[in-house]
Order: C-alpha cells, then structure tokens, then sequence
C-alpha cells in the first residue's frame, strides 16, 4: 500500500452513495429475496411450493457468490437460516409457522449481534471487507474497532426491534398483511441502515487522528 510522509493512503476513498448502490440489492436479495419467493410460491402453487422454492431461492443466491468468489458472509448466514425455515415449515405443514419463524430469527440475531460485543470481532466487521475492501492496517486499528462496535450496536437494536414488529403484527393482523409488514420492516431499513453505517466508518476515520490524513489524501486524489 502507498504511503505518502509515513501516512497510509487508501486506493480510493469510500463514497457512501457508491456503497450502498453497489451492496444495496445484494443486501436487499439475500434479506427480502427468500420471503418474497416464498410468498409468490404459496399463493400461486402451495406451501409446499413456496417453502421449496424459498429454499431453492437461497442455495442459487449462494452458489453464485460462491462462483464470484465473494466472502459471503451475509449469504451464508442466509443461506443457514433459509434451511431452518424450510425444515420447521415443512414439518409444521403450517404458513403461519414459517413465517413466524422470521420473529424468533430476529430475537436470535439481536442477541447474537449484542453478544457479540463482548468479542474481539463484533458482527459489523464480519461484513465489512465485503462491503469496502479498506487496507488491512486500518481494520485492525482501534479507530475502525471502535467504529465497528457502535455499527454491530445499532444492528442489534434494530433486529430486537424488527422482532417486536413483527410481533405485534403476527398477533393483530391477517397472513397477508403480516408479509407485508414484515417486508416493510426489512428492506427500507436494512438499506438505510447500511447508509449510515458506511456514513459513520467514514465519519470516524476522517475525524481521527489516526487516518483522517489518509482519508484526506485519498478524496484529493479522487478530486484531481
């Protein structure tokens, strides 16, 4: 990696809006993508159908970042949590118990995410080279760390809170209507969410002392 006086300069610097249209729809394929299948399935052939198809739905999505040679972590998790779904559906032979899985998902996710805090690798940082290749010197510095802990905070919170939705909805509203809520709770706000998670990485490090002259340097380069 380039360095300019002894300082780190990144190869380009991150763009929030480049980000977010760059992993936007492959976040919004590997969250929304199987219950949308599912649904489409149910209504048009069965249950059996949209379980099958959900199914088949995640093992393509994985298989493809696979042939891309993408990490995949977000897919794989995806991919382990579409086989439960599929095994507890086809076994309780019961929409509403699918889709009430995506409650217990949730409340499993936030805690995960939470509990996860207390490692030296929080979940944001799980993801994070997939979404900006930054240079390795900068993720393992305690600026990106610390920036990281705040970001797999916020996704923690957000997941307990989608759970309550969902919740709520699965007790107070038809099937139908539950799909749509749950779909609602999702795709907005995993997009706005990781807006601002690049938003505040990048915010850190400009603002530290540590990279903010690499960050600096890295915008000059990208102006001129």
């Amino acid at each position: 990696m380039a360095t300019t006086l002894g300082e780190p300069v990144l190869p380009e610097a991150p763009s929030t809006g480049a980000i977010v249209r760059r992993a936007g729809p492959r976040l919004l394929r590997d969250g929304v993508g199987p219950l949308v299948v599912f649904f489409a399935g149910w209504k048009l052939i069965g249950l059996g159908a949209g379980i099958g198809l959900a199914a088949l739905f995640g093992l393509a999505v994985f298989m493809h970042e696979r042939r891309n040679g993408q990490p995949g972590v977000v897919v794989r998790l995806a991919l382990v949590l579409v086989a439960i779904r599929a095994t507890v559906g086809l076994t309780s032979g019961s929409a509403t118990v699918y889709l009430a899985q995506e409650i217990g998902i949730d409340t499993l996710l936030g805690c995960m995410v939470l509990a996860s805090l207390r490692t030296q690798r929080p979940f944001a940082s799980w993801f994070a080279v997939e979404i900006y290749p930054l240079p390795q010197e900068i993720r393992e510095s305690s600026t990106f760390d610390g920036a990281m802990r705040t970001i797999t905070y916020a996704w923690g919170i957000y997941f307990l809170a989608r759970a309550l939705v969902r919740l709520t909805a699965l007790l107070t509203l038809s099937t139908n209507s539950y799909v749509l809520v749950a779909a609602l709770s999702d795709a907005p706000f995993l997009i706005a969410l990781l807006a601002w998670s690049v938003y505040h990485t990048v915010g850190v490090l400009r603002r530290s002392s540590e990279w903010g002259a690499a960050i600096t340097a890295a915008e000059a380069a990208q102006r001129a």
